[in-house]
């Protein structure tokens, strides 16, 4: 079976930033990561990085794969692809070769000329 979802990707269990926490600074690192609380800095991730519905990112984002259910205000570079999901609310310019938009998201920004951007319905619950 294909790994069609970004999520399918995350074949161990990531490293989660917690609803009440608060990371301010430099996030960068070699796993996948979940966000649910607050992030105030710029990354450079090698692998998966979602933030959760009520998840905020202030700042740049730059990793293999981005999710995105929640607020960032800030640019996003991804190297493979960015999933933005229904919740999705951006205020910033995007970036990579794939970008899946679902119906619902919000974008305030640019979309890099260069990348491939597909349209959809979520259905998953999950």
């Amino acid at each position: 079976m294909s790994k069609r979802r970004s999520l399918d990707h995350l074949d161990k269990l990531p490293t989660i930033v917690g609803r009440e926490a608060v990371h301010v600074g430099l996030f960068d690192g070699r796993e996948n990561y979940v966000v649910h609380g607050q992030v105030h800095g710029d990354s450079d991730i090698e692998g998966v990085l979602m933030i959760g519905p009520d998840g905020l990112w202030v700042g740049n984002i730059t990793a293999d794969m981005v999710v995105v259910k929640g607020r960032v205000d800030g640019n996003i570079y991804a190297r493979f692809k960015l999933e933005l999901r229904p919740s999705a609310r951006i205020k910033g310019d995007l970036s990579s070769p794939l970008i899946a938009v679902a119906e619902g998201a919000v974008v305030q920004g640019r979309i890099n000329s260069d990348s491939i951007v597909t349209r959809f319905a979520d259905r998953r619950t999950h």
